[in-house]
């Protein structure tokens, strides 16, 4: 292995014995790429290489493959050994036939497609081929595409329309790297700009609308479960039927969080009940508890960042009154 740059790497089966470079070749892909089991369709002809560049948060793996057959087996092949990432891989030579999701699709020269790495998918190809895998962070990702799971398996077109841009800075980037002008980080945002571009990404006026009945349900949700001292984003998340990234997404796009809202309905029951007169034999302490805080000292620090007073300071300072 080679050290081209920093963040860079490449390897080359060149003046390696054959079934040496297939089993590196087979070990760089599970621990780089995913799960991945590799056939080689004509092991006595074995040639591949590959180069790695790294940009900003994203790696940027550029492949000249033999024929094969490779079966991503999903997260409980992974062992841990690569990260999860959305992956976007492009075709430059040769046809990547693909079964993804239930599909089946092939991925022809000058387009691309979304594969999440923690999931099955299957991709064979028949000749040697070259390809570009753009390795995404969901995270970052999810800054450019709020929903990328809904794009996976859909192969778009890098040449036409608003993808052309994008597969000219793919191009770019497979040729051209080392010349570029601007720091990595700062191209890393513009392939994230123009993927948006590339699929199309808007959000219709149905799923506005979907997403704001998501935000509300959720919010409903800590209206009336806030004293539950195990409501989580996971569980509602789980009982919403969305991810815990995507319901993230949804409260962010409003401005606000989980957490937030969770504290924000919690201390505010907790400072009604501080100065109702039937709670007036209760603790502070028990008051937190029945507000949903498991840890009075971190209730009492929150209670005093937002009202400027310790809760003992506010029942003392307001007359009891009887809620009804």
């Amino acid at each position: 292995m080679a050290a081209l740059a920093k963040d860079d790497q490449s390897w080359s089966s060149d003046g390696l014995a054959r079934p040496e470079a297939i089993s590196q070749w087979r070990e760089w892909a599970a621990s780089t790429i995913g799960p991945l089991e590799v056939e080689v369709f004509n092991p006595g002809h074995f040639a591949a290489r590959w180069m790695s560049h790294g940009i900003g948060q994203l790696i940027l793996l550029h492949l000249f493959a033999p024929a094969q057959r490779v079966t991503h087996t999903g997260s409980d092949g992974s062992a841990g050994r690569a990260a999860p990432s959305i992956q976007l891989v492009y075709a430059r030579q040769g046809t990547l036939k693909t079964a993804m999701g239930g599909r089946r699709f092939n991925v022809d020269p000058g387009q691309f497609v979304l594969v999440d790495n923690t999931k099955y998918y299957q991709m064979e190809m028949a000749t040697p081929h070259e390809a570009l895998d753009l390795m995404m962070p969901q995270a970052w990702l999810e800054k450019h595409l709020p929903d990328p799971q809904a794009l996976l398996s859909r192969p778009i077109s890098a040449r036409e329309g608003w993808g052309a841009p994008l597969g000219a800075l793919l191009e770019t980037l497979a040729d051209g790297l080392d010349t570029c002008p601007l720091p990595r980080p700062l191209i890393a945002e513009q392939v994230g700009s123009l993927l948006a571009l590339a699929t199309g990404f808007h959000e219709p006026e149905e799923a506005t609308r979907h997403r704001g009945q998501l935000a509300r349900r959720i919010l409903r949700r800590i209206e009336s479960d806030y004293s539950d001292p195990e409501l989580s984003p996971e569980r509602v998340a789980g009982d919403c039927g969305i991810s815990k990234r995507y319901l993230q997404t949804l409260l962010a796009g409003s401005g606000t969080s989980f957490v937030q809202e969770l504290n924000a309905m919690r201390l505010d029951r907790a400072s009604d009940l501080l100065i109702d007169a039937r709670a007036r034999a209760l603790s502070v302490a028990d008051v937190a508890y029945r507000t949903g805080f498991l840890d009075p000292g971190y209730f009492t620090r929150l209670f005093r960042k937002r009202f400027g007073l310790t809760p003992s300071q506010w029942r003392a300072g307001h007359a009891p009154q009887t809620l009804g």
